[in-house]
């Protein structure tokens, strides 16, 4: 949760900021400067709440906090542990209203007249895997939860239409967490230091997809300074975003995949 508000609190300050830069400089050229400055500040806060608000509300609903990460690591490390998952999940829907049965053919799920398949081996799912987990549903439709799926996988799942809905790790985590049926830690839980927790907490702020971004905006305030009275103001802001770009470039950290909508 910290990790996502600081990462939305960049974003919305940053929107603000770019709207104030360039709305001053464009009321500066025919109003007079206290009066630029008002207008140009009112919009900034304007678009930046707009911006917080948007960007938190989708956030919310598909990041994991990074206490949470841990705990998905160690329920699908448990699940990985289990020979058979097939009761477990079925006990895991109907704790969270869902009508679920254990059958030879699979977790069935009246509701949605579908079947379940946990596939939690540590040697990965197959395509023989999808192809099996289709057959013996029926040619029903059928939710196959697994801790991740290949970009080959989700190809192949694609030819079965809409019969073929694959869970990963992050949808697994939300069906426990709403059953409250999170297992006791398998693992002894990792100690992080300082670095690993910094880096953490940058994460989503220093990316590669970011480093043009801030590389456009540095080089824009850095112009402006020639053309505007506030030269130091824009030249140290321009300078920082630059030096931003230059740290994407290098010491950028992969961001954590977002966690897909669960299914209804």
């Amino acid at each position: 949760m910290k990790r996502m508000l600081f990462s939305v609190f960049f974003d919305a300050f940053f929107t603000g900021f770019a709207v104030f830069a360039v709305t001053f400089v464009l009321f500066s050229s025919f109003l007079r400067i206290p009066l630029a400055v008002i207008f140009a500040a009112l919009l900034a806060l304007i678009s930046a709440t707009l911006c917080f608000y948007r960007l938190y509300g989708k956030r919310e609903k598909t990041a994991l906090s990074f206490k949470e990460s841990g705990k998905k690591e160690n329920l699908l490390f448990y699940l990985g542990l289990r020979k058979e998952n097939g009761r477990l999940f079925a006990e895991a829907f109907g704790k969270i209203g869902k009508i679920a049965a254990a059958t030879k053919k699979g977790v069935y799920l009246r509701d949605s007249d579908a079947y379940v398949y946990p596939f939690f081996s540590f040697d990965g799912v197959k395509k023989d895997d999808i192809s099996r987990a289709y057959l013996m549903s029926g040619c029903k439709k059928a939710y196959l939860f697994a801790p991740e799926f290949s970009t080959e996988l989700r190809t192949f799942a694609k030819t079965f239409g809409d019969k073929i809905i694959l869970c990963d790790g992050n949808a697994t985590y939300t069906l426990f967490k709403n059953a409250d049926m999170l297992p006791a830690e398998a693992l002894q839980p990792k100690k992080y230091t300082f670095r690993e927790k910094l880096r953490e907490l940058f994460r989503p702020v220093f990316t590669r997809r970011r480093a043009p971004g801030y590389f456009f905006f540095g080089l824009t305030f850095l112009l402006f300074s020639f053309f505007v009275p506030f030269r130091l103001y824009y030249i140290l802001f321009g300078t920082a975003l630059t030096v931003f770009s230059a740290i994407c470039l290098f010491f950028a950290v992969p961001r954590q995949v977002e966690e897909p909508e669960f299914f209804r």
